[in-house]
């Protein structure tokens, strides 16, 4: 059985996915700041998420 996706090295050339640009340290302000944690939270999962499979 053939696989669907190529195991390919997270480390290597490739195009990537939207989760490997680098984290905005100063997305958390003072007006919805429980809003902006759980985007941030939800996208680091992703990256987790995207690291595991």
């Amino acid at each position: 059985m053939k696989s669907v996706r190529g195991a390919r090295s997270h480390s290597g050339p490739g195009p990537g996915n939207r989760y490997d640009e680098r984290m905005v340290l100063n997305d958390v302000s003072d007006d919805i700041p429980g809003t902006l944690l759980v985007a941030r939270l939800h996208v680091d999962l992703c990256r987790l998420n995207s690291a595991i499979c």
